[in-house]
């Protein structure tokens, strides 16, 4: 498990490019730090976005991969406010990825109509 100094919040890392780019997400699965090697600058600006972003979902599945294994759930099974808020999360998600693929298609067919 990776921890901050005080030892009590989960945190994950992850690299991309090679160790040129990396990151460091919070206990709340949010970008904390990010750091870039001088050598990573020389990558043009949508190669170097997407290292960035690779770096970052590694360092947040790193932190999924090292969360405790979660509780049983009671009789019940999973309380709505837990449900709701894996739904939230996954939404978000999904939201996000939609949109760098619909980026990443545009700017594919802006390329095939200029070539």
């Amino acid at each position: 498990m990776t921890a901050t100094p005080e030892g009590d919040e989960l945190t994950g890392t992850g690299e991309a490019a090679g160790g040129l780019v990396g990151a460091v997400v919070g206990e709340d699965g949010l970008l904390a730090r990010l750091r870039l090697d001088a050598r990573a600058m020389r990558f043009g600006s949508q190669d170097l976005a997407d290292h960035i972003v690779s770096a970052v979902r590694a360092a947040q599945q790193d932190r999924l991969d090292r969360m405790d294994e979660p509780a049983a759930p009671s009789e019940e099974g999973v309380l709505p406010e837990e449900f709701m808020r894996r739904l939230d999360d996954m939404e978000t998600q999904a939201a996000h990825d939609f949109a760098r693929l619909t980026s990443s298609l545009d700017e594919a067919l802006l390329r095939l109509k200029e070539g």
